[in-house]
Order: structure tokens, then sequence, then C-alpha cells
């Protein structure tokens, strides 16, 4: 449980809300505007969203390795992986699709999964929230 408290004490702090807050107020035209603004030239935006992204990848490893059940993870902020997943699925799937290969953080992506499977069994009317979300979004 050690590695739990590990992983979710920086999720839930300050810099954690702070670098989830960064992140989804990022904006870009494509790809390549995205890496452009947000990659590897830019270390400290380039962090921000990749170090949000790999705590979620260790929250998928620990649900699916069985250390921890999904439902305690979304009782610690599940929705957050969620919207950050809506946000950036097209991004982290055309890294796949250049260079990372498919497993490229297929473990957050299992753990935002993970969490919209709770998130609308405890409240069905997030389905047609997350849609308007959906259109509504730019990126």
């Amino acid at each position: 449980m050690e590695i739990c408290r590990l992983v979710t004490s920086d999720y839930a702090s300050e810099q954690g809300i702070q670098r989830y807050a960064t992140m989804m107020n990022m904006e870009w035209k494509d790809y390549e505007d995205f890496m452009e603004k947000y990659g590897y030239s830019n270390p400290e935006m380039f962090s921000k969203w990749t170090s949000q992204f790999f705590t979620w990848e260790n929250m998928g490893v620990l649900i699916k390795n069985r250390v921890v059940t999904a439902e305690k993870l979304y009782d610690t902020g599940g929705i957050g992986p969620i919207l950050g997943w809506e946000k950036f699925k097209d991004i982290i799937q055309r890294r796949r699709d250049i260079f990372w290969g498919r497993d490229y953080l297929s473990n957050a992506e299992f753990f935002a999964q993970e969490m919209l499977k709770i998130k609308t069994k405890k409240d069905a009317s997030f389905k047609d929230k997350l849609e308007t979300y959906r259109r509504t979004w730019k990126p």
C-alpha cells in the first residue's frame, strides 16, 4: 500500500492539481502545433502533461496488478483522467502511430476507461455531459 500512497500523494497535491489545470488549459491546432508548443523544445510544458500521464500510467498499473481497486482510485479524483484522456487522446494516438507504438501510455488509457466506467455507473447523466464536452471542446 505504500506505493499507492506515493503515487496518489503527488496526484492530489497542490503541485499535482496545478499540473492538471495547466495541461487542461493547453490549446493547439493539430499534432504539429502541439509538439511545437508543448514538445521537447519546451521542457517546462512537456514535463507538465507527460508527468500527469505517467501518474495515470502508474495508477493503471496498480489496478491491473490488483494492488488497489479502481473504485478506491476513483474516490481520489476519478473525473480528471476521463477529461484528460478525452482532451489528449488524439495526441497520444498520434505519438503511438509515429514512434512510440501501441502500448505507449496504454495503462493511462486503461485507467481513464476504468474511471469512466465507474463514473457512468454512479451517474448515468455523465454520458450526456461527456458528449457535450466532446462536441464543444477545442484543442
